[in-house]
């Protein structure tokens, strides 16, 4: 899976003042009621979410960034972003065409003689030891 791309420096400065200094995440992308709007101020930490995961939208623009409180951009990527992308990833690997592999004509085997073995003289478990 390719490397998810950043938000450039300007599109990120104009999220946060878009903003206000307050998270942007509302509604049920965040775990929030419908209309709903976290009221976080950005001033402990702000993160900068993709909110059409990055993967399928491919798209890095000021409409699909948010400034978020890191707790809104965890529960969104544990609970929206990971089994979005998950999701993604066995779709297009069930999508994959695969070329069959080319089969390759067995060569008969040609019998090889075995050489005849002689049985191995029995040895003894013991030596027998002569003290003198």
């Amino acid at each position: 899976m390719a490397d998810r791309r950043e938000f450039a420096t300007k599109t990120r400065k104009q999220a946060l003042k878009r903003s206000g200094l307050i998270c942007e995440a509302a509604g049920p992308w965040y775990g929030l009621p419908e209309g709903q709007r976290c009221t976080r101020s950005l001033g402990a930490g702000v993160e900068y979410d993709h909110l059409i995961l990055d993967a399928n939208s491919k798209d890095s623009s000021l409409e699909n960034c948010r400034a978020v409180c890191p707790k809104c951009h965890a529960w969104k990527t544990a609970n929206r972003d990971t089994p979005t992308a998950a999701k993604t990833v066995r779709q297009q690997f069930m999508g994959m065409k695969t070329r069959p592999k080319a089969k390759i004509a067995a060569r008969p085997k040609s019998p090889k003689p075995r050489a005849e073995r002689k049985p191995l003289a029995p040895k003894p478990l013991f030596e027998a030891r002569h003290d003198a």
